[in-house]
């Protein structure tokens, strides 16, 4: 039987490769919060300063560490025997807190809260390169009171806060360390709204004591216009993984509040494609994952793809959790998901003379006049058209006719179609419109209408698409509109 030797790895060269990971600022603080997630927090807070002593710190209030804890969370390959597989459990590797902290940093320090007393230590690179042996500081009282944000760790029953310094990369690369530190941390703060979007109700992340924006990148609260596939469930070794397809509203039809919740993309085609999701945490997205679906026809799709963590080996999940291979095995289960929701939902828009509404009165209507033939046509049960209607005589009911006709006929498709392709943005649209001329509008309509029929009148303006807006005022504009009923 051969002998076997016991090596120690050189710590200098082991720090460099975990420095060369390939970690963006914004993947590594997410791997921060990660961590925080898994200690069960419900707040995180981010703070930071490019000026005197540059510094980036996240604060959670999560379960903290024990000495014995620490120690082996500053353990590059830290042991996680007794981390039970578990939605909230976002770790994989034991490396992430130090590789992403040390791809931004010489030195990182980690302070934990638990049973009412708080320690520390740190990493720093120019003593370990120094003696080329893995020698961490343990701090002392007097360290730790001099540590930023330490105070609202102090606050706090249990937490963690990790903090970073001595950011030789961004120095070495940044024509102004200032400007460049505080672009990293504004890019920083949108990868996690994205990325952490579906703990947005749960967990509370702040930067500098402002909550981060909500996100969806699927818009499923946008009904009618944005349409939601059938579920999948895929049955991969005991594990499920979970398939929902959607598909986005037309860029050019989306409220200035659907644009933030997508995160006011230059344009919404460029992110199609699948997002991959482990435990609810975004691994990736904006990538059809070389299945060859890219189409124009997809340019509005939407994947979500969810994946428990005991199939990361079989999607070859790295280090970053940033990237992800679709294993070929599954390849053609989950496109045979997506193709049946696509097939479905084609089958519902085409179905003979039924009209997307996602109102009771839309201005246009959609008609599908089948092989492959759409009519748009204005609504002209919409309550202006059918107020004006009666206030018109016979010859001039004749000429409204013509006119809308003609809008119809002359619809300038084409340069829409075109428009849209090349992420132009159309302005036609009733978001420019004031609350006040549209309820003038309102006043003038159902001046128009005879008194016994206002009342309903009333009802159906607030069911018209270019009113929808101010149903919340509805009352309030009952009483000033039909105050003499």
């Amino acid at each position: 039987m051969s002998d076997l030797v016991e090596r120690q790895f050189p710590a200098k060269a082991l720090m460099t490769g975990l420095r060369a990971i390939g970690y963006s600022f914004s993947s590594a603080v997410a791997d921060i919060i990660d961590n925080s997630i898994s200690a069960n927090a419900s707040e995180i807070n981010i703070f930071s300063d490019p000026l005197s002593d540059p510094y980036f710190c996240v604060l959670d209030n999560g379960c903290g560490m024990s000495a014995k804890e620490l120690d082996n969370a500053m353990l590059p390959g830290s042991d996680r025997s007794g981390k039970a597989e578990c939605e909230q459990e976002l770790g994989r590797f034991g490396l992430g807190l130090k590789s992403a902290s040390l791809s931004q940093c010489r030195e990182f320090t980690v302070a934990s809260k638990k049973f009412g007393k708080i320690r520390a230590m740190s990493f720093d690179l120019d003593v370990i390169d120094k003696e080329n042996r893995l020698l961490l500081k343990v701090l002392n009282s007097e360290e730790i009171n001099a540590l930023p944000s330490i105070h609202n760790l102090a606050e706090y029953e249990t937490g963690t806060l990790v903090v970073w310094t001595k950011f030789d990369k961004i120095e070495n690369l940044a024509k102004n360390f200032e400007d460049s530190f505080r672009r990293l941390v504004a890019e920083s703060k949108k990868h996690t709204e994205l990325v952490f979007h579906r703990y947005y109700k749960t967990i509370q992340i702040y930067y500098h004591g402002k909550r981060i924006e909500k996100r969806d990148p699927f818009l499923v609260d946008s009904i009618g216009r944005q349409q939601t596939g059938r579920k999948s469930e895929i049955n991969v070794d005991g594990a499920i993984i979970t398939v929902i397809p959607y598909t986005l509203p037309f860029a050019n039809t989306l409220t200035p509040e659907e644009k933030a919740l997508l995160g006011n993309p230059k344009s919404i085609y460029d992110e199609q494609g699948f997002y991959l999701y482990r435990n609810r945490r975004l691994i990736s997205w904006g990538s059809w994952m070389h299945m060859g679906i890219r189409s124009e026809l997809n340019k509005l799709a939407r994947i979500q793809v969810d994946i428990p963590s005991a199939l990361d080996s079989v999607w070859m999940l790295d280090v970053k959790k940033s990237s992800a291979k679709i294993p070929d095995k599954i390849k053609d289960m989950i496109k045979m998901a997506v193709d049946d929701s696509v097939i479905r939902s084609k089958r519902t828009t085409r179905f003979p003379g039924t009209k997307e509404q996602s109102v009771a009165f839309k201005v246009w209507d959609r008609i599908n006049e089948h092989d492959g033939k759409i009519r748009y046509q204005i609504n002209r049960d919409t309550p202006s058209i059918v107020a004006l209607n009666e206030a018109l005589g016979q010859a001039e009911k004749k000429l409204l006719d013509i006119a809308l006709s003609q809008i119809e006929c002359y619809l300038p498709k084409y340069s829409i179609t075109n428009d849209s392709m090349d992420a132009l943005t159309i302005i036609n649209s009733g978001a420019d419109y004031e609350d006040e001329q549209l309820i003038q509008e309102i006043e003038a309509i159902l001046a128009f209408c005879d008194p016994g029929k206002r009342k309903k009148m009333f009802e159906d303006v607030f069911m018209a698409e270019a009113y929808q807006r101010l149903l919340k005022h509805k009352e309030e504009i009952r009483k000033r509109v039909l105050s003499d009923d």
